[in-house]
């Protein structure tokens, strides 16, 4: 008897936790206060929160319409509205003949800020294969053609407010701008990459009244006063009949500075990182493959001068259900150890 009653006691400490797992896991009914609302923001909110329970798992299918109907008491177009707005938030997706699928969690690379030793990520020497990456030719790129420096992806262009306001210049100032698109080799994911300077940085400004070169300040407060060299030196000088020497070659010149080298030469400067969240924009959806209702992190990385104007805003635009981003020095330190740094597939 001893032997059945233990036995039976044993199983009974197995099973029951189990028992309680499933029956936690239930859909939790309505409360009186979510039936006081719009009946399908009730239900959205109710299966948001079986979602998060896991009640419905990641990857795996909800109660069809009619189901979630009956149980709801209500219409299925209210139903049908709920599951709408949860596809809108990037919670669910709905495969037409298959159902509504809870979205799987994928997997997270990491993005490292802050590193003490950062890159020109967009110079054409810079080698994003080391980190798993695939240079790609920016939607932007295609669209202007031949007016684009090629596939390296660069023009110089006036800011507009966006531009301008990282920049901390005047909507309309001459920028010189760059962009690349990036796809990782083994996640396919692909990223924006984007590189703002004042075009007067980069020596290819210029006054057209001016008897003398312009002092920095004066670029800075009379932008208006400048534009690009080539518009408007239309040819030769008056009597300069002479054909234009040949450039000479690369090798005779040696290795140029790069962006960043020529930015340096100018004095001391710092470097600062911010993320933030938003929904695409344009056609950041189809660009960067952005499941509909899914945000973008877009981390910035400022080059500022000893006075701190901005020199260069390096901005990296990926999908936030596939990227995360991290402080260089505590990520590193603390998965190193255990391998976690191959997470890390770019580093700022």
């Amino acid at each position: 008897m001893c032997y059945v009653l233990c036995h039976i006691d044993m199983v009974a400490q197995d099973v029951l936790p189990v028992v309680g797992q499933l029956v936690s896991r239930r859909p939790r009914p309505m409360t009186d206060d979510e039936r006081q609302g719009p009946a399908w923001r009730a239900i959205a909110d109710q299966l948001r929160s079986d979602v998060a329970d896991e009640v419905y798992p990641p990857g795996g299918p909800l109660p069809g319409e009619t189901q979630l109907a009956t149980r709801y008491e209500v219409s299925r177009p209210t139903v049908r509205r709920a599951i709408n707005a949860l596809v809108g938030e990037g919670l669910l997706s709905v495969s037409h003949g298959r159902g509504t699928f809870v979205r799987p969690r994928p997997d997270r690379k990491v993005i490292l800020i802050n590193h003490p030793d950062p890159d020109d990520l967009l110079d054409e020497r810079y080698e994003p294969s080391e980190q798993g990456w695939l240079r790609g030719e920016h939607p932007r790129a295609i669209s202007l053609g031949e007016r684009a420096d090629r596939a390296k992806g660069a023009l110089i262009t006036t800011a507009g407010r966006d531009e301008a306001e990282a920049l901390g210049t005047r909507t309309g100032t001459w920028i010189f701008q760059r962009f690349q698109h990036w796809r990782h080799r083994t996640t396919h994911q692909v990223i924006s990459l984007v590189s703002l300077t004042p075009a007067h940085l980069v020596g290819w400004l210029s006054d057209p009244d001016a008897e003398e070169p312009p002092e920095p300040a004066d670029l800075w407060d009379h932008p208006e006063r400048y534009q690009p060299v080539s518009d408007h030196q239309q040819g030769p000088p008056e009597g300069y009949d002479e054909e234009p020497p040949e450039d000479p070659d690369e090798n005779e010149l040696g290795p140029q500075p790069s962006l960043y080298d020529r930015l340096m030469q100018r004095g001391p400067v710092r470097f600062a990182s911010s993320v933030t969240a938003r929904m695409p924009v344009g056609d950041e959806v189809t660009d960067l493959d952005v499941p509909n209702g899914t945000p973008v992190l877009e981390v910035r990385r400022t080059m500022t001068a000893a006075d701190g104007r901005p020199l260069e805003v390096t901005i990296v635009t990926a999908p936030a259900d596939r990227f995360e981003a991290a402080s260089s020095a505590e990520w590193l330190s603390a998965t190193r150890p255990t391998g976690g740094d191959a997470a890390a597939v770019l580093r700022l």
